[in-house]
């Protein structure tokens, strides 16, 4: 299958135009002159009869599957113009690069993947589309299959602990500052426009706890690898045949493998939450993950250290949850009082 890279013209692609009735997920008809269709069609299909009849079902604002109906053939395409604007050939050609290099990094590793990225054009990135539970679904349908969340998450645990060790960025200089200064601008945020704006005491002892975690040498010190970047339940997807496939890498970067430990942590949590369990079960299954996540590294890891600063991530990934406004107002209130028993430990 060839790949077509970024091209030069100003046009860019954007999503199909789904009837008014059409829902989330649900598939509508598109027109045989669809330009996406016709792309697939001359540059992707490398099948011997040639397509027919087409059906899109939008995943999200920016993402949508295409599916071929004879063949059964079904492929994700990404615009990116509706996300980034006149920036999108850019963005979509990061995450195309960001990806393949996170296949690099996983070799042969059949258990846990990233999505395969098959092309950009005109702004669009395409990806394979991969059929299966979110671990979001898998959180949510647990009580029905004891003891096989606690299997997923370990699966979770040994792809991100291989993406880590594989891929360890020496040449790149720890640096904690943007970490702290990202809970600032959380906490600030809570405190003018969200749940702590009546609890300035509360305020006051996160941003203190903040300044204490900077201080700390350790936390300074560690190993820079080639992070996911946006570890939530949403972005790992858990084929029929097995392992689990982890997508969106638009914001993969260098940074602390700790972030994404912490950030999954977080999440992890507060879906357990949201589906039936509480703070407790939920710190129970992400520390069952941590501690995959940290036997799956080589021997040589602080892992201790690492533990540690995961911490502090997942703190500031439930801030960030605490901002959300459909949330209770209650429930994002316990949300900002977790992250402060996190960062008091």
């Amino acid at each position: 299958m060839k790949d077509s890279l970024t091209s030069s013209s100003p046009t860019l692609l954007t999503p199909p135009v789904s009837p008014p009735e059409s829902q989330v997920r649900n598939w509508f008809f598109l027109p045989d002159d669809d330009p996406v269709i016709d792309h697939i069609k001359t540059v992707m299909w490398d099948r011997d009869n040639p397509p027919t009849r087409w059906r899109a079902a939008r995943l999200s604002p920016a993402a949508y599957v295409y599916w071929e109906q004879e063949t059964g053939w079904k492929v994700v395409a990404k615009f990116y113009a509706s996300k980034t604007g006149r920036a999108a050939p850019q963005h979509a050609e990061r995450e195309y690069h960001r990806t393949r290099q996170a296949w690099e990094y996983l070799g042969a590793e059949q258990a846990g993947r990233p999505v395969k990225p098959l092309g950009l054009w005109e702004g669009a990135l395409f990806l394979e589309f991969v059929p299966g539970l979110t671990l979001e679904d898998q959180i949510a349908i647990r009580r029905s299959q004891p003891g096989k969340l606690a299997y997923i998450l370990a699966t979770v645990g040994r792809f991100l602990a291989t993406l880590h060790a594989n891929s360890l960025q020496p040449e790149f200089t720890p640096d904690f500052g943007p970490a702290a200064d990202y809970a600032h601008r959380l906490i600030d945020n809570l405190a003018r426009h969200g749940v702590l704006r009546n609890h300035p005491r509360v305020e006051s002892g996160l941003a203190l706890l903040v300044e204490k975690w900077a201080t700390d040498p350790l936390v300074w010190d560690y190993p820079q690898t080639c992070n996911h970047g946006d570890a939530t339940t949403t972005n790992f997807i858990f084929p029929p045949q097995g392992g689990v496939v982890a997508i969106d890498w638009e914001r993969s970067q260098t940074a602390d493998p700790a972030a994404d430990l912490g950030r999954l942590m977080a999440e992890v949590t507060h879906s357990v939450n949201q589906h039936g369990g509480d703070f407790a079960e939920g710190l129970a299954f992400a520390e069952h993950l941590a501690a995959v996540y940290c036997a799956s590294l080589p021997s040589d890891w602080n892992t201790e250290n690492l533990v540690k600063r995961a911490r502090f991530y997942q703190a500031t990934s439930t801030l960030r949850i605490a901002r959300n406004g459909w949330l209770a107002r209650l429930d994002r209130l316990a949300l900002a009082l977790e992250a402060f028993a996190l960062l008091s430990k």
